[in-house]
This record gives C-alpha cells, sequence and structure tokens, in this order.
C-alpha cells in the first residue's frame, strides 16, 4: 500500500521512486450503489493458494491484542532502540519496525552511537532477533556486527544482508548464521532463493556493476560478471530482478540481463519488473506524469501499448487463486502474454500529478478500487472487470490526501488510515468491523497495519503488537 511504501522501504533509491507514486484514497459519503451484481454468490470459493501483504487466520470479528514488544524486551543494552528492518540497519531515524520472515518476525536492535532527535543517527553492532508470532517471545537473538539492509522478501527463510563489503545469509527460523562472506566490491543488493544467491554491487569508484551468482556456500559459483557504466563517469546502479533478470543503466539506457545466464537480453527504457517475467518499459513525460507504457517480452519485443498509461507499482494486499493479471493504465493483462483480458479505466486515477494506481487490494474474486475524491469504494470482478458493488468509505475525517496501508485475510480487506483499522468484506463491500489504532508515539509517522509471521500486527514508532481473532 501506499503509506507502506513509503515508511518501510528505506532511504534507499526506490524511495524516491515510491513516494512519486504516493495517492490519497477513502473518504466517507452517504448512500449506498448497487450495479451489475455478479451471480458470483452461487459460485464456491476457489481455494487461496497465494498473495501478499496477507495473514492467515481469518477475521470476521475485531481482533484482540496478545502480545507487544519493545526493544526493552529484545535487547538488555542500555539505549537500544528498534531499527527500521529491513532496510535501514545502519542509521536510527527514530522509528522503528519489524520484518515479516514467513514463519517468525525478525526486529533488529542496536544502540545510536550518540544521543539526537533521531534523524539519520549511526548506530552500533546490530542484533537480530527471531520472534514467536504467536506469543512475541524471542526464539533466537544473534550479533551481527554492521550491517545496512536485508532483502525486503525472505524465501524458504532466507534471511539475506548485507553491509558495504559483506554478504550475511540467516536461517531465520533458527538463526543460524550460514554464510558470512567478505567481498571485494560493494555491495547493493543480495537475493537468496531456492538454494541460489544473487549478489548486486559496484567497485569503489562506483563506475562499474558486479554481480555474482553461485550458492549459500559460495556467492559466485555461477559465474561472476562485470559492467562498466553505461554514461561514463555517472554512478552505476546495479538491480536484481529477481528470479528472471539483473539491470543497470539509467532512462532509455537500461540493460537488462538473465539472471541464470547473465546473457544481455536488451537494452532500452525499463521502468518495471512483475512477478512472472514481464517487463514494462516507461518513457516518463518531462511534466511529471506517467508518460507512455509498454508491455515487453524478455527479449525486448514490443506486445502491447497501456493506454492512457499510469505509474507502475504493485503494492497492494493480494490473496487470490486466480491468476494476478498487471492491472495498469484502464486495463488487466495476462501476466505472461502481456494480453489484454479487461478494460476498465475506474482502475486508475487522474490526479494532478498524473494518472495513478486506484487499486487498494485483490481479495478472492473482487479489485476493490478507490475513488479520486476519496468518497467511495468498489468492488470489480477479477474475472471481466465489471464493477459488482459499490460502497461509501468506512472512514471519517479523511481527505483525499490521506494515504492508506493494509492486509488481507483472504476474506476481507483490512485497511487503515494510520488512526483506525477498517475491514470490509470482499465480496458485498459491507464494513465487517474497525478498531482504533494504538498511538505512533512520533508526529513524524503514522501507526501501521502489517502481515507478519501470518497475523495481522501494528507497528508505532517504538513497539509492536500482535493480534489474534477474538
Amino acid at each position: 500500500m501506499n503509506t507502506a511504501a513509503r515508511w518501510f522501504t528505506g532511504p534507499d533509491r526506490r524511495r524516491s521512486w515510491i513516494a512519486v507514486l504516493v495517492v490519497a484514497v477513502v473518504v466517507v459519503v452517504a448512500a449506498v450503489v448497487w450495479a451489475n451484481r455478479s451471480p458470483r454468490q452461487s459460485q464456491q470459493a476457489a481455494p487461496v493458494v497465494g498473495g501478499k501483504f496477507r495473514i492467515e487466520t481469518t477475521l470476521d470479528s475485531a481482533p484482540t491484542p496478545r502480545w507487544t514488544v519493545r526493544a526493552a524486551d529484545l535487547s538488555t543494552e542500555p539505549g537500544a532502540v528498534l531499527l527500521s528492518a529491513p532496510h535501514s540497519l545502519d542509521v536510527y531515524h527514530g522509528h522503528g519496525t519489524p520484518m515479516d520472515a514467513g514463519t517468525t518476525i525478525v526486529a533488529a536492535t542496536a544502540v545510536p552511537d550518540s544521543a539526537g532527535g533521531g534523524v539519520g543517527q549511526p548506530v552500533g553492532a546490530v542484533r537480530l532477533h527471531g520472534i514467536d508470532p504467536d506469543t512475541g517471545k524471542p526464539h533466537w537473538t544473534i550479533d551481527v556486527g554492521a550491517i545496512a539492509g536485508c532483502a525486503g522478501k525472505v524465501f524458504q527463510g532466507l534471511l539475506s544482508c548485507w553491509d558495504t563489503h559483506r554478504v550475511l545469509i540467516v536461517d531465520s527460523a533458527t538463526g543460524t548464521v550460514l554464510t558470512d562472506h567478505i567481498t571485494d566490491f560493494e555491495v547493493e543488493q543480495v537475493d537468496a532463493r531456492d538454494g541460489v544467491v544473487t549478489v548486486a554491487g559496484r567497485t569503489a569508484d562506483r563506475q562499474t556493476a558486479v554481480f555474482t551468482r553461485g550458492t549459500v556456500s559460495d556467492i559466485a559459483a555461477s559465474w561472476r560478471k562485470t559492467f562498466p557504466t553505461v554514461v561514463p563517469g555517472e554512478p552505476v546502479i546495479p538491480v536484481i530482478s529477481a528470479p528472471d533478470y539483473f539491470r543497470y543503466g539509467r532512462y532509455g539506457n537500461i540493460r537488462l540481463h538473465d539472471l541464470r545466464t547473465g546473457e544481455l537480453l536488451f537494452t532500452g527504457p525499463v521502468g518495471y519488473v512483475f512477478d512472472g517475467g514481464m517487463i514494462a518499459s516507461q518513457v516518463i513525460d518531462r511534466s511529471g506524469t506517467a508518460g507512455q507504457v509498454a508491455l515487453l517480452g524478455r527479449d525486448g519485443h514490443r506486445i502491447t501499448e497501456v493506454a492512457n498509461a499510469s505509474f507502475l507499482l504493485e503494492w497492494y494486499p493480494v490473496a487470490t487463486a486466480s491468476p494476478l493479471p498487471i492491472m495498469t493504465g484502464e486495463s488487466a493483462y495476462d501476466r505472461t502474454t502481456g494480453a489484454v483480458l479487461w478494460t476498465n479505466p475506474e482502475i486508475g486515477v487522474d490526479d494532478t500529478a498524473g494518472r495513478e494506481d486506484a487499486i487498494e487490494g485483490v481479495v478472492g474474486d473482487t479489485v476493490i478500487i478507490r475513488s479520486l475524491d476519496g468518497t467511495t469504494l468498489s468492488g470489480l470482478d477479477l474475472t471481466d472487470g465489471h464493477r459488482i458493488w459499490q460502497r461509501p468509505s468506512p472512514f471519517e475525517h479523511a481527505t483525499k490526501f490521506t494515504n492508506y496501508d493494509g492486509i488481507t485475510d483472504a476474506t476481507h480487506l483490512i485497511l487503515t488510515d494510520g488512526v483506525t483499522v477498517q475491514a470490509i468484506d470482499a465480496a458485498d463491500g459491507t464494513p465487517v468491523w474497525s478498531i482504533l489504532l494504538p498511538p505512533s508515539g512520533d508526529p513524524r509517522v503514522h501507526s501501521q497495519v502489517r502481515a507478519m509471521g501470518g497475523r495481522m500486527v501494528t507497528v508505532t514508532a517504538h513497539e509492536f503488537t500482535g493480534y489474534a481473532a477474538a
């Protein structure tokens, strides 16, 4: 969701990209409008097999807090604070958050080097803590020294972290350090999945990208490749787009390579790589709007132009058994072929900064979208895009500039505005329950609701709380 994209991605290069996309969502209005009601209620729901920002337990009523964790509950070091995992583990910004590691919640603590307001304070040695999502108690604690960040996604329990010249991979279930490797280049990103480890970095002068591919025990067992900056004198920015690609370059001159072989596939204005391997080119308009977007095959051939293009970002809760299409511009596209599945202009909103994503979540076979003025939420049928319900937003005192994020339990879309949490039934938009969020404790940040360890967790500036079904 939009707020999560801004706060929880840390101060790396992705923050500026995601911040452009932040947009307002929902406010209250008076009447309920029903339109084109689908006969889906007679169909048996298919089991949900995947999704993101998803919890395991169905919350048919308001959940209750079961445990709360603070830095002092994890570390005996005087002055220890919760860091903002996974991306800001070398500095303290005055607030902290844990990260989802599948069956475990991982938190990081450290002691800031000096007292201050928490704005970019360097920290000392980092401790990682694996926390039981049922009890809030730590399963394990390890001292890992200086690390800059970790990958935002954990695959097969492999927590992938790094520092300037270091690759650290930890078993998130046990806290066992699987590899602690010193590199001769500056590490920018690490991805570990299916027993394969890929590392992206650059030389000290930042003029040459370095990529390695190997195993947990040998990060360059398959290959190591170097590539000079596309524009001499300009720092190279290496990016892993796992599991299919890696890339480097700038604007219209981005070079996309096959992640398995290292082979150059094509050069062009690569703007986004979707799960499933589909590639989007994007030429940003000088006015700052989305410009021109096209979906490309892996060899760079143009499959289709995106009509009325919007900025590209899939940052919303998903829990569906149906293949999830790429929804951008005005249409839904098959994630592997790029074919247009259906068109509905309501999936985007035209704001002053350009066309933005209107999607708040995909739950079951319903796509939940917001209106531009923030007064309503609507449900669209995932299979053909027609509207099946529309209701006033359940939030009070909101404006079109209010940011939302949320989670799903595969039945409800659970959204928060930083003050309350509202759950709606995805099938018909009915408000189901509402709770107040704990206050943030820092005026610079909002309280959050997140999916961690399979359960709903609220996060404030200095603590996090696990909830369970009532």
